[in-house]
């Protein structure tokens, strides 16, 4: 009550002034990544931010089989997202130097569910973000084995008016043709349980400039690929397969809604189905 009597004291005289003075108040829009789980079985998506920009839902979190979780964004956001497999949280076991054992076959981040902004152990399908307010200039994003593969993923802007059959095709970057972990060079491999569970990329691998792009091979003239991302080529011709791949450009489409589905469709699939689902 007393405050409702000192607020019924105040003159509506100097309100008005104040709000005349900062004029009108613009609400900024943000952009929500719908994060989809297609697999048969349970995906860990984890999301890491470029520097100046803040961590997503704490960095990581368990999606079931078939279900979908909304992750919010500033209009602005740089990242990457990925797809943790196997993934073991109570341990409490501790490698060589003493900091917790990886809790996931691929994808690890230290151990932790929430990676809070820490970058995934490669192997591991990379989504790269680069979001823009200005329409005019869309924002850009592409799937990347630069680091090597471990799971198949499509992304999709949803149709941006009512009405709309489905995501622009230029907007889509569809899954895979062949399953990578199944066609993997064995000196690629990453293997549990007798399985592969994901693949190298040659660079992760080796560590040669030559394979990196580093240093004398570090342009677009010096390093044109290898036997190694042929195969990530072939089995996935829209994804990044080597650091100068120009031949799977980055898809620029200005959205509110971006999707993101693990394990899109069966092997071969058409990406107009994919950008239905």
């Amino acid at each position: 009550m007393a405050c409702l009597s000192l607020l019924s004291g105040v003159h509506p005289l100097p309100l008005l002034l104040l709000i005349t003075l900062l004029g009108p108040v613009a609400l900024v829009r943000g952009v929500t990544f719908r994060v989809v789980n297609k697999c048969p079985f349970p995906v860990w998506p984890a999301a890491a931010p470029n520097a100046g920009h803040p961590v997503l839902a704490g960095g990581g979190f368990l999606l079931p089989p078939g279900q979908s979780r909304r992750v919010s964004a500033p209009p602005t956001w740089n990242g990457r997202f990925w797809g943790r497999t196997g993934c073991n949280f109570t341990s409490t076991a501790t490698n060589h130097h003493g900091n917790a054992a990886a809790a996931c076959l691929t994808g690890d981040c230290g151990g932790r569910l929430a990676c809070n902004g820490t970058a995934g152990a490669p192997p591991a399908t990379l989504v790269e973000v680069d979001l823009h307010e200005d329409q005019s200039k869309g924002s850009s994003y592409d799937v990347s084995l630069v680091d090597g593969y471990n799971l198949p993923v499509a992304v999709w802007t949803k149709p941006p008016t009512p009405g709309a059959a489905a995501a622009d095709r230029k907007c889509v970057i569809p899954g895979c043709a062949k399953n990578v972990n199944a066609v993997c060079p064995p000196e690629l491999q990453v293997t549990a349980a007798a399985a592969v569970v994901a693949c190298k990329s040659a660079c992760v691998a080796f560590g040669t400039d030559a394979f990196c792009c580093r240093g004398a091979h570090g342009t677009a003239e010096t390093c044109r690929g290898s036997a190694y991302s042929r195969v990530f080529r072939d089995a996935c011709p829209a994804y990044v397969s080597y650091p100068y791949d120009t031949a799977a450009a980055a898809a620029r489409c200005y959205a509110e809604v971006y999707v993101l589905t693990f394990c899109p469709s069966r092997w071969g699939a058409g990406a107009d189905r994919v950008a239905q689902a």
